[in-house]
């Protein structure tokens, strides 16, 4: 459940959508952003978590993910390692989760990072992934400090089929969080399911390829919060999240080292709601119509892609507060984005470095020229390849 945590993050979330070919198929998180922040909508090794069933395809990989610079706890390790001829396991390291724990029921515990088992194989027909992700915090203080517990949990499972033709992928989250203070006790916990697909149609004859998409995502959370009063009720808060999209694109593939996309979101809705029993509820809407996108990537020597993206987006967003009492109030903003991004990719033997350039270095120049001190990259990822990749690369 890659959702839940960021609202505004989920009213910007990208369609642009990008046909995998013979440059960097292996591909990585960094690729995906540069070129516009595809996200999980192109064929790539960082949306496995979205795509169970495409797990297979990337076998032989050992991949880091580094998102912030010098900060350990927003990186991320991951191995593809084969268990026979047509299956493989894989193990993942510190991955980020989007479920956030509603404010003011602990203080310390996060439910963000998770350790994931993938399985995956290849079938008759089409692959299969299987995944297991777990999340758990925990935090206690003893006297003379004020005696208190604090924990989270969250257990996922996941299972997608892919094939050349579509990928398919369902997830069911559990999310789970408590706190204890002598007699107060609050406790949060529901469920998330998400269902997401993409359906590669290929017209003989034509150079484009058509890639429609749909995404359906909901999280139902109840939070029971006791204050250990005599004759004080529970108070008991209720929180929702619902989110479609749809979008279509085309890929215009002009020859083996250059590809162009066009991407449109026609249609992106996000509600999040929060009410409490017998009193106020708060409910967020968010619609984008539309969302423009558009990616290209070019491989430039042996060694060396550039990749260049943008984006637009044009966001209504309605916010309703019901008090217990009284009338409701309603305010809409419209809000319009846009997104430039630059990256480059280095192949070196069996290694993969994808770098999200800042293109403040494109008018101040190195630190040797202009004195200034900004970082050449914003994000960086690695892949290692190893073994015979060929018989499990769909690409």
């Amino acid at each position: 459940m890659r959702i839940f945590k960021n609202s505004s993050a989920c009213v910007a979330m990208v369609l642009a959508l990008i046909l995998i070919y013979q440059i960097d198929a292996n591909a990585t998180e960094t690729r995906v952003a540069s070129m516009g922040g595809v996200g999980y909508y192109i064929r790539d090794n960082s949306n496995i978590f979205v795509f169970p069933g495409t797990f297979y395809s990337y076998a032989n990989q050992v991949i880091g993910e580094l998102r912030v610079r010098q900060s350990n706890y927003f990186y991320t390790v991951g191995a593809h390692l084969p268990v026979s001829s047509n299956a493989q396991v894989g193990v993942y390291l510190n991955s980020p989760l989007y479920w956030e724990i509603p404010g003011g029921l602990v203080n310390t515990v996060t439910l963000d990072r998770t350790t994931d088992i993938f399985f995956g194989t290849r079938l008759s027909r089409f692959d299969l992934g299987l995944a297991l992700r777990v999340a758990m915090d925990k935090a206690e203080n003893f006297p003379p400090a004020p005696e208190t517990k604090e924990s989270a949990h969250y257990f996922e499972v996941a299972g997608g089929i892919s094939n050349d033709m579509m990928d398919l992928g369902l997830m069911v989250g559990l999310p789970s969080a408590s706190y204890e203070l002598t007699d107060v006790k609050r406790t949060w916990s529901g469920f998330g399911a998400s269902f997401n697909g993409r359906f590669w149609l290929k017209q003989q004859g034509l150079l484009f390829q058509f890639l429609p998409l749909i995404v359906a995502n909901y999280a139902s959370t109840s939070a029971d919060i006791n204050l250990g009063i005599p004759g004080v009720e529970n108070t008991v808060i209720d929180y929702g999240v619902l989110e479609l999209s749809g979008g279509i694109g085309i890929n215009y593939q002009i020859n083996q080292s250059n590809l162009i996309v066009i991407g449109i979101e026609v249609i992106g809705y996000h509600q999040q709601s929060q009410k409490v029993k017998n009193g106020a509820e708060l409910t967020t809407t968010s619609i984008v119509l539309p969302g423009i996108y558009m990616g290209v990537e070019s491989k430039i020597s042996g060694w060396l892609t550039g990749r260049i993206g943008a984006a637009q987006t044009y966001t209504s967003i309605t916010q309703k507060n019901k008090p217990a009492v009284g009338d409701e109030l309603k305010t809409t903003n419209f809000d319009k984005e846009f997104k430039m991004t630059f990256g480059l990719g280095f192949s070196f033997g069996n290694f993969l470095l994808d770098a999200a350039i800042n293109e403040g270095l494109l008018f101040a120049g190195p630190n040797i020229i202009s004195g200034t001190i900004q970082d050449f990259a914003y994000k960086l990822s690695i892949t290692y390849n190893f073994g015979n990749t060929e018989e499990n690369t769909d690409e």
